[in-house]
C-alpha cells in the first residue's frame, strides 16, 4: 500500500514510547483501517493500531501497559485497576494475568462486566467507596496496596502469590492489603491466604508459582532457599529451591529449573546438565534422600508436578 507520511509519523510517535497509534480524526481513522484490512497493521485494543513486528517483540505485560497508557491519553480521568493496574508496577508479575482483550477500571458508584460486541474487548469495573490512586507515567491507577489487594480476590492464588512474593521482595508488607473491605467469605479467605502464603526468599515468579501449585495439590509445605556447605567456595553455599525434612530423617529436595538455566546452545546445555549431576551427587552426600527436578511447563500442569512431588515421598497433608 502507499506510504502515507501522516500515518507514518503517528506511528512512529507511538513506537518511540511504547504506545499504541490513535486518532479521533475520522480520515485518519479509515487510513489505519485500511492498513490493518491488508495486514499492515494489527488493533490490539478498539482504535488503537500497531506495527505486528513491533508488537511482537513486547512480552504480554508491555503490551498490557502499552493500551493502558493509550487509554490513559485518551481518558485522562479513567483509574485503572487489578491487573491493569498491576502492569504499571515495577514487579514481577504472571504473563498469564494479561489476555489483550481485557481492561479493569475502578469506579466509586458501580460494579459489571461490559462486552464490546464489535471487538469482543471486555471491561471489567471494580466498585471502591474509597479510590487510593497513584499516578505513574502519566496513568492514574488505584494505590499498589489496593491493586494487589484485587489482584488477591479476583486471581487464582497460583497468580495472585507470585506478585505478593514479588512486593515482599521489595520489602512492601503485603499484610497492608487486609485494610480493604471484602464482599464475601471466600474473598476474605482468597486474601488471607496470600498473605499468609508470601514469602520473600522465593526467588522469582516461577518458584513462587511452584510453591503455590503445590499448595493446591495438599502438599506440605517446603523450607525456602534451604542452604548446604560448598567445600568448593565455602563463601558461597550452595542453595535448595525447596526441602522437606520428614520426621523419619528423609530429606526430600525439589529444585525449579528455569529455561534461562539451561543456556541457548548444546554445549551451554551439557555444561548445565554435567553440573547438576555433581551438585545432586554431593546433595547425596550431604544426607538428601531425594532431589527432583521439574520445570515451567510442570507448573502450568500439575498432575506432571503432583506426580514428580509424590514419586519422591513429599507427604500431602489434605
Amino acid at each position: 500500500m502507499r506510504t502515507n507520511t501522516e500515518i507514518t509519523q503517528l506511528l512512529d510517535e507511538a513506537q518511540q514510547h511504547n504506545l499504541c497509534a490513535t486518532s479521533t480524526d475520522n480520515n485518519q481513522r479509515r487510513k489505519f483501517a485500511r492498513r490493518v484490512a491488508c495486514g499492515e497493521l494489527i488493533t490490539p485494543h478498539p482504535r488503537m493500531y500497531v506495527r505486528p513486528e513491533f508488537w511482537e517483540n513486547l512480552n504480554p505485560t508491555q503490551r498490557k501497559r502499552a493500551v493502558v497508557q493509550t487509554l490513559a491519553i485518551l481518558h485522562p480521568n479513567v483509574v485503572f485497576a487489578a491487573e491493569s493496574a498491576m502492569c504499571m508496577f515495577d514487579v514481577e508479575q504472571p504473563y498469564d494475568i494479561h489476555p489483550e482483550n481485557e481492561i479493569t477500571v475502578a469506579s466509586t458508584s458501580h460494579s459489571g462486566t461490559h462486552v464490546i460486541a464489535k471487538s469482543g474487548t471486555i471491561r471489567h469495573t471494580v466498585c471502591m467507596r474509597n479510590l487510593p490512586t497513584v499516578t505513574i507515567e502519566g496513568v492514574v491507577v488505584t494505590s499498589f496496596a489496593r491493586t494487589l489487594f484485587d489482584c488477591a480476590r479476583l486471581l487464582p492464588f497460583e497468580l495472585a502469590l507470585p506478585m505478593a512474593d514479588a512486593a515482599a521482595r521489595k520489602n512492601f508488607d503485603v499484610s497492608l492489603i487486609t485494610q480493604f473491605p471484602v464482599s464475601s467469605v471466600d474473598e476474605a479467605n482468597k486474601v488471607a491466604r496470600v498473605v499468609s502464603g508470601t514469602d520473600a526468599r522465593s526467588e522469582n515468579g516461577g518458584e513462587s508459582r511452584a510453591r503455590a501449585v503445590m499448595e493446591n495439590g495438599g502438599f506440605m509445605r517446603p523450607h525456602l532457599q534451604y542452604t548446604f556447605p560448598n567445600p568448593n567456595n565455602p563463601d558461597f553455599p550452595l542453595r535448595v529451591d525447596f526441602i522437606w525434612m520428614l520426621s523419619d530423617g528423609t530429606i526430600i529436595v525439589a529444585e525449579y529449573d528455569g529455561m534461562a538455566k539451561y543456556g541457548a546452545t548444546w554445549t551451554e546445555v551439557n555444561t548445565h546438565v554435567s553440573k547438576q549431576y555433581e551438585r545432586d551427587e554431593y546433595l547425596k552426600r550431604c544426607g538428601v534422600t531425594t532431589i527432583v527436578h521439574f520445570n515451567f511447563d510442570d507448573v502450568i500442569h500439575p498432575e506432571r508436578l503432583y506426580q514428580k512431588l509424590e514419586a519422591a515421598g513429599v507427604p500431602r497433608i489434605r
